[in-house]
C-alpha cells in the first residue's frame, strides 16, 4: 500500500523554477534544431531575466490560464511583484491592462465583485453567477465596460506547450508532475534517458501533435456536455491520415471516435469513410456491422475474412467469428471465403446464489465465500497484472532506445505493441528460465519495489499477502503460462480477469460475480476458459437480488 503523505501548504515558486530548468535544458539539448525563431529567442531572453522575473514568470506558467489579477498575486519569495511584471511588460512576456474584454473581466471577477461593479444595471444578487454574467453581456457594450480596479496581466502559453511535449513526449504530462513525485505521492523507477532518443525529427510533427491534441480534447469536451452534433462536426477538421507512425494511431483513436458517432447518428457513408482509413480496431469489427445494416453482405464478407486472416488482437479475431456466424445465417455457406467456428463452450463452471446486497455486489459475494472459510481478495485484474508487472519489471524499464523520453513514465512508450515483446524476446525468455529453475523470485521484487509507479501493479489492491497467496498456491507453469497469455496481447490480455481470487486449505480459485442483468463479456469468457484449460479453478457467480 502506499505510505501516507502530507503535502506542504505551499511550494516555493523557486521549486517551480528548478523543474521548468530542468524541462528546458533538455528540450534546448534535444530539439534546438527544431525549435521555431520565437522560441529559441524565448528561451535566451528568460535566461537574462531577473531572479524575480523568472519566479514570477513559472509562477504564472503554472497556473491554469493566461490572465491574472496583479491584487491576487502574492508570493513570498519574490521580492518585489511589481517591478518584475515592469521587467515582463518590457520583454514582452506579459502584457497589463484595466479593459479586458467582457469575457475575462467576468471570469476573474467574484459574483459580488459583479454585482458591484455593473451596479447601474438590474441584477439579481440571488442569481447564478453564469446568469449574472449573461445578463450583463446583454445590457453592455465593450466600450462600455467601467475599467476594473486592479491591473489584470495577461502571458500567453504559446511557448509552454511546446517545451512541455518535447520534454514529456506527450500532451497530457505538465509541471503538476514534478509535484506529484517529489511529495511521494507518486515514486518512479529510475531509467536511463539518452538525449539522442527523442519522439519528434521534424517541426511538421510537433505542430500536427499539438493540432491533434486540441482536436481530441475539444471531441471530449463535447462529449462530456453530450453534444454529439458538435462532435461529429469535428470530423470536417479532421486532416488526411499522416504517415508518421506515432501521429498515425493517434488520428486512429480519435476517427474510430467520431466514426463511431456518425454511426450512431446513421450517417453511414462517414463513418465507412474513416473507419477505412482507420488502422485500429474496432475498425473492421464496425465496417462489417454497417454492411450487414445495409443488406451488402460482400462488404461485410470482406471485412470478416481480413479479420480472420490477419487479426490485430485476439477480441478482434474472437468478433470476426462471431459476427462470422452472423452472416453464415444470411448467406449460402457456399459464398463465405472462411469457415465459421462454432461459439467457445465454456469450460468453466457457473452457479447462482440468491442475496441481499447494498453497495457493489462483489463485496456482498466475497462476504459469502469468507463465511465458508474464503480468505478472499476482490481484485479484478490487479492480481495477475500484478505478477506481470513483478516478474518483468527490470525488463519493463529496461533501457531500450526511444523507451523512455522523461523520468515520470509508468511504462516504456511500447508497452502495449507487439514491439514490446519482440524487442526484449531474449530477456524474457531468460527471466522464465530463471522463474522455472528457482533462481528468481517475484516476492524479492515486490520488497525492492513497493510503491513504486508501474503501470501493471496496482499497489492499492495488490498487497503482499495477495502475491504470496498466488506464488503459493499456484503452480510455475501455471504462472509463465498467465503471463505469456498477457505477453501475447498486452493491451488486450491486461482486462477481463476474475473479480475475486480467494483461498482456503491450500488451494485457489478465482471467481467472477455477475449481479442482476450482467453478462460475461467476450474477454472474461476468454479468460475464464484459459484459467480452466491450465487447471485454474475459475467460476461464474450470478447473484440473483432478495430486494
Amino acid at each position: 500500500m502506499h505510505p501516507q503523505y502530507t503535502a506542504p501548504p505551499v511550494l516555493s515558486a523557486h521549486y517551480y523554477l528548478d523543474n521548468f530548468h530542468s524541462i528546458i535544458n533538455i528540450v534546448a539539448t534535444r530539439y534546438d534544431d527544431l525549435l521555431t525563431k520565437t522560441e529559441q529567442e524565448w528561451l535566451l531572453t528568460f535566461s537574462s531575466l531577473s531572479l524575480d522575473a523568472k519566479l514570477l514568470t513559472v509562477r504564472l506558467l503554472s497556473r491554469k490560464g493566461c490572465w491574472f489579477r496583479r491584487d491576487k498575486l502574492h508570493y513570498d519569495e519574490i521580492n518585489d511583484i511589481d517591478t518584475a511584471i515592469h521587467e515582463l511588460v518590457n520583454q514582452s512576456f506579459v502584457f497589463v491592462t484595466r479593459t479586458p474584454s467582457f469575457v475575462v473581466a467576468a471570469e476573474l471577477m467574484t459574483k459580488p465583485e459583479l454585482l458591484e461593479h455593473f451596479s447601474a444595471i438590474p441584477l439579481k444578487a440571488s442569481a447564478k453567477k453564469s446568469d449574472i454574467i449573461s445578463t450583463i453581456s446583454q445590457s453592455v457594450t465593450e466600450e462600455g465596460i467601467p475599467p476594473l480596479a486592479t491591473d489584470c496581466l495577461c502571458m500567453p502559453h504559446d511557448v509552454l506547450p511546446i517545451f512541455l511535449l518535447l520534454y514529456f513526449g506527450n500532451s497530457r504530462q505538465d509541471l503538476s508532475q514534478f509535484v506529484l513525485s517529489d511529495l511521494g505521492i507518486y515514486r518512479f523507477e529510475r531509467v536511463s534517458l539518452l538525449n539522442e532518443d527523442r519522439l519528434f525529427n521534424s517541426r511538421d510533427q510537433i505542430e500536427d501533435w499539438l493540432f491533434f491534441s486540441t482536436l481530441n480534447d475539444n471531441y471530449w469536451q463535447y462529449t462530456e456536455i453530450k453534444d454529439s452534433s458538435a462532435a461529429i462536426a469535428l470530423i470536417d477538421s479532421l486532416p488526411k491520415r499522416p504517415t508518421w507512425t506515432p501521429l498515425a494511431r493517434k488520428w486512429d483513436k480519435l476517427a474510430n471516435r467520431l466514426a463511431r458517432d456518425a454511426e450512431r447518428a446513421s450517417d453511414f457513408a462517414i463513418a465507412t469513410r474513416l473507419f477505412t482509413q482507420s488502422c485500429l480496431p474496432p475498425a473492421r469489427e464496425r465496417l462489417a456491422r454497417i454492411a450487414i445494416k445495409q443488406e451488402d453482405f460482400h462488404s461485410a464478407i470482406q471485412a470478416v475474412n481480413a479479420m480472420i486472416e490477419y487479426p490485430i488482437n485476439e477480441d478482434e479475431k474472437d468478433v470476426a467469428q462471431r459476427i462470422g456466424r452472423q452472416l453464415a445465417k444470411k448467406v449460402p455457406l457456399s459464398t463465405l471465403p472462411f469457415s465459421v467456428s462454432r461459439a467457445p463452450a465454456a469450460q468453466f463452471a457457473t452457479n447462482t446464489l440468491p442475496l441481499a446486497f447494498e453497495g457493489r455486489v462483489e463485496n456482498a459475494a466475497a462476504r459469502t465465500y469468507e463465511s465458508d472459510g474464503w480468505k478472499v481478495w476482490f481484485c479484478e485484474n490487479a492480481v495477475l497484472n500484478g505478477l506481470f508487472g513483478l516478474m518483468f519489471w527490470d525488463i519493463i524499464f529496461a533501457p531500450i532506445k526511444g523507451a523512455f523520453l522523461n523520468p515520470f513514465q509508468r511504462s516504456p512508450r511500447d508497452m502495449y505493441s507487439p514491439d514490446f515483446a519482440t524487442s526484449r524476446l531474449a530477456l524474457i525468455n531468460e527471466r522464465i528460465s530463471e522463474f522455472q529453475q528457482g533462481s528468481f523470485s517475484i516476492m524479492d521484487v515486490y520488497d525492492e519495489k513497493e510503491g513504486i509507479t508501474n503501470d501493471w501493479v496496482n499497489w492499492a489492491l495488490v498487497d503482499k499477502p495477495l502475491i504470496e497467496a498466488v506464488c503459493s498456491t499456484l503452480t510455475g507453469d501455471q504462472i509463465i503460462a498467465c503471463m505469456k497469455r498477457i505477453l501475447f496481447d498486452t493491451k488486450s490480455n491486461r482486462s477481463g480477469h476474475p473479480d475475486l481470487f480467494m483461498i482456503k486449505d491450500g488451494g485457489c480459485q478465482f471467481v467472477e460475480i455477475k449481479g442482476p442483468g450482467d453478462k460475461l463479456q467476450p474477454h472474461q469468457i476468454r479468460w475464464l476458459n484459459f484459467l480452466n484449460a491450465h487447471d485454474i479453478q475459475s467460476t461464474v457467480l450470478y447473484i440473483e437480488s432478495l430486494t
